[in-house]
């Protein structure tokens, strides 16, 4: 008996410690009348961003969020100050939720984005909109909104912001696309990738976290090993008869994606654009042979540095290959 006791006692511990997982319905599966008026609401705050309106946000804000406008929306409302972020906007995700405690911690997890939403519910019932902006067709931030419904009117609780991806990819997307290279064998391209999901893990603060996060830290750690490793740099291309130097790997983010860039030293100086160009075309070839690159991609960037007078290197000539 007193054995039946303890395993009772042991178990009404673990589900206390356990976090709150919501009834939730997500995106389509919400009522298209509810997303409807928190579309609306949303349309309104979006403006409110972009013009600065103070009233706007109290008529939205709950009066725990009013208490503190300023600091609530410090971290949100200056990129549309400064004409980054407009009006525009989309929603990635929608998760209504009903909740069996307040003021505790919830759990939402994301099947489509392989990540997991907490944040402390203020009343029975939220709405949460995940909503992304894009900055000059490139960088996507997410505006993530908290509602809950106080005195049968939807209020907002907390707003934050932060990066989320860019040129329409998340960091669960960009992670993909380095184990895709990976794969492949082309681990140089992997790692540009995976760094640069790495950069889009927090677009929520602590509010979202990514399944996938110690994965990508354990993946650029090994991919970075193994190249430092194959590809010691600098490396000097002795069969060439200019020696150029092989400096290191980059990347180049232009209108369309994200591209390998190889940098190296010419010998040759700046003005002299004939031989720059002879040299280019045997430096690509012996580049291409020599490391492994997904040179299919639609660019690649090459660039040429020589030493200056004060011996400091300093940027020659970029060449571009177009697919």
């Amino acid at each position: 008996m007193k054995k039946a006791l303890f395993a009772l006692f042991l178990f009404a511990i673990a589900l206390q410690s356990c976090d709150t997982k919501p009834e939730t319905v997500s995106n389509n599966d919400i009522d298209p009348k509810l997303r409807e008026v928190i579309k609306a609401k949303n349309d309104s705050l979006f403006e409110a961003l972009s013009n600065s309106s103070t009233k706007v946000f109290s008529v939205l804000g709950s009066d725990r969020f009013n208490e503190n406008l300023t600091a609530n929306l410090s971290d949100v409302i200056w990129p549309f100050r400064k004409g980054m972020l407009e009006t525009d906007h989309e929603v990635y995700e929608e998760f209504y939720s009903k909740h069996t405690k307040v003021n505790h911690e919830a759990t939402i997890l994301s099947s489509q984005h392989n990540y997991k939403l907490q944040f402390i519910n203020q009343n029975y019932e939220t709405y949460v909109s995940l909503l992304k902006s894009t900055y000059r067709d490139v960088t996507d931030y997410l505006v993530t909104v908290i509602y809950a419904k106080i005195d049968n009117k939807w209020k907002i609780t907390h707003i934050t912001m932060g990066a989320l991806g860019a040129f329409n990819k998340d960091a669960n997307n960009l992670f993909s696309d380095a184990k895709g290279f990976h794969n492949n064998g082309y681990d140089i391209d992997a790692l540009h990738h995976a760094s640069i999901a790495n950069g889009y893990l927090e677009p929520a603060k602590n509010l979202i976290k990514y399944s996938f996060a110690k994965d990508i830290d354990d993946f650029i750690e090994k991919l970075a090993n193994e190249i430092n490793r194959t590809y010691p740099l600098p490396d000097t291309l002795s069969q060439i008869q200019s020696k150029p130097v092989i400096l290191n790997f980059n990347i180049i983010q232009n209108a369309e994606g994200v591209f390998p860039l190889i940098s190296y030293e010419s010998q040759i100086a700046p003005n002299d654009e004939t031989s720059l160009n002879d040299e280019f075309e045997v430096v690509k070839k012996e580049i291409q042979k020599k490391y492994k690159i997904d040179y299919s991609q639609k660019f690649v960037y090459y660039r040429a540095y020589n030493k200056n007078a004060q011996g400091l290197l300093s940027e020659s000539k970029t060449f571009t290959e177009t697919k």
